[in-house]
């Protein structure tokens, strides 16, 4: 018996003999045939009680309906197939017939045998046309729903689809893309330095082959840019004919910020390995200045009391008190090079916990070394000679911060790898140089224990760790590899159980051949003299500021940010207001904002003073404002030519405006 036997067919025929004989032929074909109807009201009726699998429809009916307009109404309604029954085929009649896509006609008089193939041939096809529709509707539901952005084009790269991701990322609905170029809905421009990037449809297209979007990719669109990621393919037939290519992408914004905050944990989490360390340093030059102040003040008192001593003719004092100058400059020197210490060593802590990490430029290797040696010092000394060879290298591009923290993961492995004892028989070697492409390359090399074949292979998989349960998360090493990769470089591991292992940094050069260092602060003799106001809860302080700047400009000092408020309302006169950020009770930040509401001329001209911004608040605000920012400690040297800069450019701007 054929497939289609038993499927409900309704013949529609005003005709009733031909009526009756083709009812005959169907149910001789093994047809179901139930009623037949004689208008386009009757079938209509008739299709929406019996549901047929196939409509017979006479296109001259009696009615104001013809059989060309209820075969529309059926196939809309119903889904189901027709083919026109005609004793007229001219071509008016076919032209209006063509509109209702029907699947046949058949020119009465009809053969059994014509009868029968037309239906099985029109079953057949509807029910590939029904597969085909079902699966295009699951494969449209399907990718409307995935939280990936997808755009289809043909092959002259205009959109044939969107998905509701895609609309959402773009800013444009898919009825106004479809049928419009690529280019003029999807933007992508290097996140970075904002230069346009390539069309990955086109090469797609042109290469017939898949394109991935290419690192610190952005989307352009109406609201803004967003960091995105994804995969231009070629659609291609399984004939190898190129139907047109689909786009995939993603918002990644969260995923990296997710990633920062992985990578700030592990950081924060390496700051604690090394606090013992780094308090030792700490106290070590502390230790120095608390001495040499303390005989500072001796000396200071002795000579005192000589310059007191009964009888001694002014020749003698003088001559005591210059017995005490060589000494008071050797202390003097002592106290400047133990505070000078402390004051690098955190700064480097600011630099290593500050979560704006992904600040890009051009790095230079050496610093970033030296940085990170000199945060790790305590924990290598116990374990082995640290030496270094810093060959030729080229600058790199990324964040002089997350490269640091790479560096330093690498440095406290090794160290960890060799453990505490006869520093004198281990090595941690670290070198620089510059490899065949060009790239920069840093080893850093250990005489430790070395790692076994099948740890080597899941060294940079994340949370794999061969550290007891709380000695270690598994994450560094993982870290190290997502940073160093994210700048477009590659790191490898060599090692040999017992013998120790390398750690190899490939990073890109940047177009710059040389590193350059940076100026030396020297204060500029002479310039204008202006009017300070310091503000600061710090006394001691403000008395350093105000000694240091006094013999060159008038200097107006408080430590009451309420009070300077009173001062900045009464008398604005002032070339620069140096303002502590962080104060209790009223802030530097409350204190500029309220000075902007006053005169916002005059809160342009504050110079926040910070011994670090370590809260969100604070980051926030200074990234909101262009004032410019002095980090505590500074120097005499650098605040005098800051002070003397800024008062001249105000000046020069004060003369411009008059002019």
């Amino acid at each position: 018996m054929r497939h289609t036997a038993g499927k409900t067919i309704l013949l529609v025929e005003d005709e009733r003999v031909v009526a009756k004989e083709l009812q005959r032929s169907l149910a001789s074909l093994g047809y179901s045939i139930p009623e037949t109807a004689a208008s386009a009201d009757d079938a209509i009726r008739m299709a929406s009680l019996i549901h047929p699998d196939l409509v017979l429809m006479d296109i001259r009916i009696k009615g104001d309906t013809d059989g060309i307009q209820a075969a529309e109404i059926l196939r809309t309604r119903f889904d189901v197939p027709v083919i026109f029954l005609t004793a007229y085929a001219d071509e008016a009649t076919l032209a209006r017939a063509k509109i209702t896509e029907p699947h046949g006609y058949l020119v009465k008089p009809v053969k059994d045998a014509d009868l029968l193939s037309a239906i099985e041939v029109v079953l057949y096809r509807h029910e590939l046309e029904r597969r085909l529709r079902d699966r295009e509707r699951w494969f449209s539901t399907t990718l409307r729903a995935i939280g990936d952005a997808v755009i289809a084009t043909d092959t002259a790269g205009e959109v044939t689809f969107m998905n509701l991701a895609a609309e959402r990322l773009t800013s444009r609905r898919e009825e106004h893309a479809v049928g419009r170029s690529l280019a003029e809905i999807f933007s992508v421009v290097d996140e970075q330095t904002r230069e346009p990037l390539g069309n990955p449809i086109e090469l797609a297209l042109e290469a017939g082959k898949a394109f991935p979007l290419p690192g610190g990719a952005a989307l352009a669109s109406g609201v803004g840019e967003c960091p995105i990621d994804g995969l231009a393919s070629p659609i291609i037939d399984d004939r190898g004919r190129l139907l047109g290519a689909v786009l995939v992408f993603r918002d990644v914004g969260e995923q990296r910020r997710l990633h920062q905050q992985v990578a700030m944990t592990d950081r924060l989490s390496s700051l604690g390995t090394l606090t013992s360390g780094i308090a030792h340093e700490i106290n070590n030059p502390l230790s120095a200045v608390v001495g040499n102040a303390s005989h500072l003040a001796d000396v200071i008192a002795m000579m005192g009391r000589d310059v007191k001593t009964p009888g001694a003719r002014p020749t003698e004092i003088i001559a005591r008190i210059s017995d005490h100058v060589e000494e008071l400059l050797e202390i003097l020197t002592g106290l400047q090079g133990g505070a000078d210490r402390v004051r690098r060593i955190v700064a480097d802590l600011q630099a290593f916990s500050r979560p704006q990490e992904e600040v890009r430029g051009q790095t230079d290797l050496r610093r970033v070394l030296e940085w990170a040696t000199r945060m790790t010092a305590a924990q290598l000394r116990p374990c082995a000679r640290l030496t270094m060879d810093l060959g030729e290298h080229p600058l790199v591009e990324a964040s002089e911060v997350r490269l640091g923290q790479v560096f330093v993961n690498l440095l406290v492995n090794a160290a960890h790898a060799i453990g505490e004892g006869h520093p004198e028989r281990n090595e941690v070697h670290v070198s620089t140089s510059t490899d065949g492409a060009g790239r920069a390359v840093v080893s850093i090399r250990d005489t430790g224990s070395g790692m076994a074949p099948e740890v080597l292979k899941r060294v940079f998989e994340p949370f794999f760790t061969t550290k007891s349960v709380g000695q270690g998360s598994g994450l560094g090493l993982s870290i190290c590899h997502g940073i160093v990769t994210s700048f477009g470089g590659e790191i490898t591991v060599e090692s040999k159980l017992g013998a120790g292992s390398t750690f190899r940094v490939f990073l890109p050069a940047t177009r710059t051949a040389e590193a350059s260092s940076p100026a030396p602060v020297v204060a500029a003799p002479g310039g204008p003299r202006g009017r300070i106001l310091v503000i600061d809860d710090e006394p001691e302080l403000v008395e350093v500021i105000r000694r240091t700047l006094e013999d060159d400009h008038e200097v107006v000092t408080l430590v009451e940010a309420s009070e300077a408020l009173t001062v900045l309302r009464e008398a604005r006169g002032f070339d620069v207001v140096l303002c502590d950020l962080m104060m209790p009770g009223l802030t530097g930040m409350d204190l500029h904002e309220l000075v902007r509401e006053l005169d916002p001329a005059l809160a342009e001209r504050f110079v926040f003073l910070t011994g670090g911004a370590f809260t969100a608040r604070a980051m926030k605000f200074l990234d909101s404002v262009s004032n410019a920012c002095l980090v505590k400690p500074f120097t005499p040297a650098v605040l005098r030519a800051f002070i003397h800069d800024f008062v001249r450019a105000q000046r020069q701007h004060q003369q411009g405006t008059a002019g």
